[in-house]
């Protein structure tokens, strides 16, 4: 009995760690559309797609500080993001968050790895995300901030 629990123990931790296979799909989705909207500076899908309390916190600062947030992807500013590549994973109950490395090129920099965080409250049903300075600005509300610097 003591091995069945240890095995049944181990197989839950596992599984608890992964996304289902719906869940994947949908994330994959938001992140190619986040990506793509950042890249052609789409600035209303790139703000849609981006979570609801960074909108929230750059709406509130008034529309210069809006437009330049989310459409600031242009002249001496612009780059591009590719190649992103899963890092981690961690949760709390419904609130699942992902960690992404991506490659950010830009006329200033070639090359920089550059973080991306998938942030789901509804059990990866809504993805969302933000930027790496976004996820570890204190003055953008959270419920959750799962990783650390």
């Amino acid at each position: 009995m003591l091995k069945f629990s240890t095995i049944l123990l181990v197989l839950l931790l596992a599984f608890s760690c992964t996304l289902s296979a719906e869940q994947e799909n949908k994330l994959n989705k938001q992140l190619s559309k986040y990506i793509k909207s950042y890249n052609e500076n789409n600035t209303l899908e790139y703000a849609g797609l981006s979570h609801p309390a960074v909108v929230r916190y750059y709406s509130s600062l008034g529309d210069s500080k809006f437009i330049a947030h989310f459409s600031g992807n242009t002249g001496e500013n612009t780059s591009n993001l590719d190649n992103p590549l899963f890092r981690e994973m961690k949760s709390q109950g419904n609130w699942i968050e992902r960690k992404y490395t991506v490659q950010k090129d830009s006329r200033k920099e070639s090359d920089k790895a550059y973080e991306l965080y998938a942030i789901s409250s509804d059990a990866g049903n809504n993805w969302f995300f933000l930027t790496e300075e976004d996820y570890f600005l204190q003055k953008i509300p959270l419920k959750h901030r799962l990783f650390s610097k």
